[in-house]
């Protein structure tokens, strides 16, 4: 089998595709994962963890302003919305690491780049030489849609990006 080729290849490294190419390795095929980002897909680097990052400093911020509820005086508190960002790209950075750090422990081949299907057993990668494959899995997630009369403005209404 020749460098780019594969047994299994992932289309998206988000929590679909880096669990089916480690499960793939698992079990003995030689693997790899094409990702035109970051390993960890939108919900790892944009959506779901850095957001549970931020509702959680506003749920101690809220939890601090309520102090005196539990019997504790705590004088006024504020925040530093530059700092919360910085926090949550720091949670965001330990993540990816620890997708990176299994797809090595489990000798994942990561592609970068965008993948199209060229024909049934090979993938054209921009950037890199062809990928041959036996069996092919597309985890590419999905895409955040603004709503009528909701556009996201970066200010108010915040898309996965924002």
């Amino acid at each position: 089998m020749s460098e780019n080729s594969f047994d299994c290849v992932v289309i998206g490294s988000g929590p679909g595709g880096y669990v089916a190419a480690i499960r793939a390795a698992q079990l003995g095929l030689k693997t790899a994962v094409v990702e035109r980002e970051s390993p960890g897909g939108v919900c790892l680097n944009w959506g779901c963890i850095p957001t549970k990052a931020l509702l959680k400093a506003a749920e101690v911020l809220h939890t601090i302003k309520h102090a005196s509820e539990f019997g504790l005086e705590v004088s006024e508190p504020s925040y530093n919305f530059p700092a919360v960002i910085d926090r949550s790209l720091k949670v965001v950075d330990r993540m990816t690491g620890g997708v990176q750090f299994l797809f090595k422990k489990n000798k994942i081949t990561l592609i970068k780049g965008h993948a199209t299907i060229k024909d049934q057993n090979t993938l054209s990668v921009e950037g890199s030489s062809d990928v041959t494959f036996k069996n092919l899995i597309i985890a590419t997630g999905a895409r955040s849609r603004s709503l009528p009369h909701l556009a996201v403005d970066g200010e108010r209404i915040l898309g996965y990006r924002e």
